[in-house]
């Protein structure tokens, strides 16, 4: 009988959920109900409320989902909500309201991950533009002026640099300088065969320098829309140049680099050498911070590598004396210890701890050379001597109590002559 009450609930469920209300009903709506939208098949409804039109979304499938607000657009009147492609993601949706006898364009982008609509604010000064002063606007109008501006994917977020000129950039503006191949190679008039992976322009002129952003193509598909070739193209590097139209090799100033919105660089340029404070990155896995002398390290560095940080001193470009190892993101197949650096070779004492093993020795040239001292997880202590990185002679292996446990002897690398296990007292033999 359970089963039977159980079938009954669900079939009770079913007709409670196909007989209720949608969130629109009996609502008063500011511009026709919007049903399947193409980028997210949810529905869209504008809502008169008492505090003026609030969009709301939801595709109110299941029980429990809830309608998301769009956004609230106050005292106004819903002109038009059309889609339009500015790169080749997914389409943006528009929608053009009047307010207090103005136009207004907002511009929204769906995730399909978090099944959510945001506003695409980096897109919002060019929208004020087209608006601007419009007695007439309609979307047709606004699809056109969209056409001419940079092509972009607007809706990635990009990381603040702190640099006021950089971060308050409008970057649907700027002067084209030209589109570069995927080897850099300048190409006057691309087409799609030529793969235009870059592209750069400038947006400010100051005593002979050029504020420049470097635009890169990333790598998906292209999407073709009529007579239009649509790119993912990102924001890769922004900088003063002498030289704008060379790819790289004329940076005289401040300088940052992004890779997917992320600052991967920052730093300056004197005539096309890294100077000062430099910092970089690299996909989470690795990042260096330190200071730059006409294009050389010099000082004090950090390095970061899969869980490893590294501190110690650059002199000329190559490392020097004492770095320091340390487990960032407690690994345990982290080295921790230090090392000895000359000439950006490994010179002198090094001690290393991996997995509760701890090495002690001395390298020359990048060589261990010497005796060598290995105490185990266990407390057992192991002897060897190494020349030019190779065991060469005795290697002792003694217990907490200095017991031999086991000798061996080495020739050139290779175990060479008897082998002498130690047994307990007492045990089997």
């Amino acid at each position: 009988m359970k089963w039977l009450r159980a079938i009954a609930l669900m079939a009770g469920l079913a007709c409670s959920t196909v007989g209720a209300a949608e969130f629109y009903e009996n609502k008063p709506l500011a511009h026709p109900l919007i049903q399947g939208l193409q980028e997210s098949s949810m529905t869209l409804a504008f809502i008169k409320e008492t505090n003026g039109v609030k969009g709301y979304y939801c595709r109110c499938e299941t029980p429990g989902e809830r309608p998301q607000l769009l956004d609230d657009f106050g005292q106004a009147s819903i002109e038009s909500v059309f889609l339009m492609s500015l790169d080749s993601e997914d389409p943006t949706r528009f929608v053009l309201f009047r307010q207090n006898d103005r136009y207004k364009i907002y511009a929204y982008k769906y995730n399909a991950n978090d099944r959510l609509y945001s506003r695409v604010t980096r897109l919002q000064t060019a929208l004020d533009r087209i608006a601007e002063g419009r007695k007439h606007l309609d979307a047709l109008t606004i699809k056109k002026a969209l056409s001419q501006i940079t092509p972009l994917n607007y809706s990635l977020f990009l990381e603040e640099s702190g640099i006021p000129e950089f971060d308050q950039l409008d970057f649907s503006q700027g002067k084209l300088v030209s589109f570069y191949g995927q080897y850099y190679d300048p190409l006057s008039d691309p087409t799609p065969d030529d793969e235009p992976y870059f592209f750069k322009k400038t947006y400010q002129e100051k005593n002979g320098r050029f504020l420049t952003v470097t635009f890169w193509r990333w790598l998906d598909e292209t999407l073709v829309e009529g007579k239009r070739t649509l790119y993912n193209y990102r924001v890769r590097r922004i900088a003063w140049e002498t030289e704008p139209a060379k790819f790289t090799g004329s940076e005289d100033g401040q300088s940052v680099s992004y890779d997917s919105g992320s600052l991967s660089a920052q730093g300056a340029y004197k005539q096309g050498v890294r100077i000062g404070p430099w910092s970089s990155s690299k996909d989470e896995k690795y990042s260096e911070s330190g200071n730059f002398v006409e294009g050389k390290r010099e000082g004090q560095w950090t390095l970061y590598q899969d869980g490893q940080t590294l501190e110690g001193e650059f002199h000329n470009d190559l490392r020097e004396g004492r770095w320091q190892l340390l487990n960032h993101d407690d690994m345990e197949w982290v080295a921790t210890g230090f090392q000895t650096y000359a000439h950006g070779q490994l010179n002198g004492l090094s001690e290393l701890t991996v997995r509760g093993t701890t090495e002690r020795g001395e390298y020359r040239d990048d060589k261990r050379q010497g005796l060598w001292v290995t105490r185990l997880d266990n407390g057992h202590i192991l002897n060897v001597n190494f020349v030019d990185d190779v065991k060469e002679g005795e290697l002792r292996e003694v217990d907490t109590k200095g017991a031999p446990v086991l000798i061996e002897h080495y020739k050139a690398g290779v175990l060479s002559g008897a082998r002498e296990n130690a047994v307990a007292p007492g045990a089997a033999q």
